[in-house]
C-alpha cells in the first residue's frame, strides 16, 4: 500500500473520530440550533446560520492574525525566558511540531467550526429577544442597583472615585479590546493539546454561559440598558451618564458612543446591527469565565484576567451598557456555569 493511499485512509477515518471528540461540544451546540430554529418559528424571522460566509471570515483576517501573535509570543519566550542555544532553530521545531500535528490541527479545526455555528445561533437568538419578550425589566433593576448600592446609582459612584475623561477612554478600550481576547482565548482553547480537558471544559462552559446567560435569561429578563432608558420611555434617570459620556466625547474619545447608535438603528430600522440586551453582561460573564480559564495556567494569568474583570465591571456600567446587578449576575452564571461544565467534561470523558 502507498503512503499517499495510506493517509488518505489515516484522512477518512480522522474525521470521525474528530466529531466523537468533540461529541459533548456538539451536543450543547445542536440544543442551541434547535432553540433558535424554534424560536425562528414564532417570531416568524428566519434562521439561517451561514456559516461559509463567517469561516472564509475567520481564516482571512481573524485566524492568520491571532497565529502570528502566536508565533511572535512564542519567540519571545523562547528568546526571553527558555533562552535556548539556538532559538530561531527551536523556534521553527515547535512550529512544525503544532502545525504538523493532524490530531490536533483536526479536532481544533471541527470544535471552531461547531464555535462558528453557535455564534450565529446566539447572534439570532439575541436580536430576537425584544419580539419574544419586549423590554419591560429596565425600572425594577434601576430600583435594585439603588437599594443594593445605598440609595446612590452605581454609575454615580464610579464617575465620583475615577470619572475623567483619560480613565474613561482608557476603560472604553479595554471594553472593545475585550472583542480580541474572547476569539483568542477560544482559538487557544480549541487548537491545544496539553490538558485537553481542561481547554474543552472552557468551550463547553462558553457555550453553557452565552446561551444559558445571554440567550435564556436575557430573553426572560429582558431590558435594554441605562443608555436606553430615556429612548423607551422610562424616565430621564441615566440623561446625567450619557451626557458626561458627551463631554468626556469632546476632550478623549469615548467610542461606545457610535456603538450606542449603530445599536439603536438597528433595532428601530433592522440595520446592520441588532441585538440590545442588557440583563445579565455578557462582557462580564465572559470576562469571569476568561479569568478562570486564565487561573488554569498559572496564578499570574488568572490575575492579569482578574484586573481586566474589574475594569470591565467598571466599563460596563460608567459606558453606560449596563445597570451594576447585570454585571453580577453575569459572573454568578459564569462561575456555575463553569462548575457545571468541569462535571460534564468528566462524565464525557472524551476531552
Amino acid at each position: 500500500m502507498s503512503m499517499q493511499t495510506e493517509h488518505s485512509r489515516s484522512f477518512f477515518w480522522a474525521w470521525p473520530q474528530c466529531l466523537l471528540r468533540n461529541r459533548l461540544l456538539i451536543s450543547c451546540v445542536l440544543v442551541t440550533v434547535v432553540a433558535a430554529t424554534y424560536v425562528s418559528g414564532l417570531i416568524g424571522v428566519p434562521f439561517e446560520i451561514g456559516t461559509f460566509n463567517s469561516l472564509m471570515a475567520l481564516f482571512t483576517v481573524m485566524l492568520p492574525l491571532f497565529l502570528i501573535l502566536l508565533l511572535v509570543g512564542r519567540f519571545m519566550y523562547l528568546a526571553l525566558v527558555l533562552r535556548p542555544e539556538r532559538p530561531i532553530h527551536q523556534m521553527v521545531a515547535d512550529v512544525r511540531r503544532i502545525f504538523f500535528d493532524f490530531e490536533r490541527m483536526s479536532i481544533g479545526m471541527v470544535a471552531l467550526v461547531v464555535f462558528i455555528v453557535f455564534i450565529r445561533t446566539f447572534s439570532y437568538l439575541k436580536y430576537a429577544i425584544p419580539f419574544v419578550n419586549p423590554f419591560s425589566w429596565d425600572v425594577t433593576f434601576a430600583e435594585w442597583d439603588r437599594m443594593l448600592h445605598f440609595g446612590t446609582d452605581p454609575y454615580k459612584i464610579v464617575l465620583d472615585l475615577i470619572g475623567t475623561p483619560m480613565v474613561a477612554t482608557g476603560v472604553n478600550a479595554a471594553y472593545h479590546g475585550w472583542l480580541f481576547l474572547l476569539y483568542f482565548s477560544v482559538i487557544l482553547a480549541c487548537f491545544s493539546r496539553e490538558n485537553r480537558a481542561t481547554h474543552y471544559r472552557y468551550l463547553t462552559a462558553f457555550v453553557l454561559v452565552w446561551f444559558g446567560g445571554g440567550n435564556v435569561v436575557a430573553m426572560l429578563l429582558s431590558s435594554a440598558g441605562p443608555v436606553y432608558y430615556e429612548r423607551l420611555g422610562f424616565g430621564t434617570d441615566f440623561v446625567a451618564l450619557t451626557d458626561t459620556l458627551k463631554d468626556y466625547d469632546a476632550v478623549g474619545r469615548i467610542w461606545a458612543l457610535d456603538v450606542h447608535e449603530m445599536l439603536w438603528d438597528g433595532y428601530v430600522a433592522e440595520g446592520r446591527a441588532r441585538g440590545i440586551s442588557a440583563m445579565p453582561s455578557m462582557h462580564v460573564a465572559s470576562s469571569v469565565l476568561m479569568m478562570l480559564y486564565a487561573y488554569t495556567y498559572g496564578r499570574w494569568a488568572g490575575r492579569i484576567m482578574a484586573v481586566f474583570v474589574g475594569v470591565i465591571m467598571i466599563g460596563s456600567v460608567m459606558l453606560a451598557w449596563h445597570y451594576a446587578i447585570d454585571g453580577y449576575l453575569g459572573a454568578l452564571i459564569s462561575v456555575l456555569g463553569w462548575k457545571l461544565a468541569g462535571w460534564m467534561v468528566r462524565k464525557d470523558g472524551m476531552a
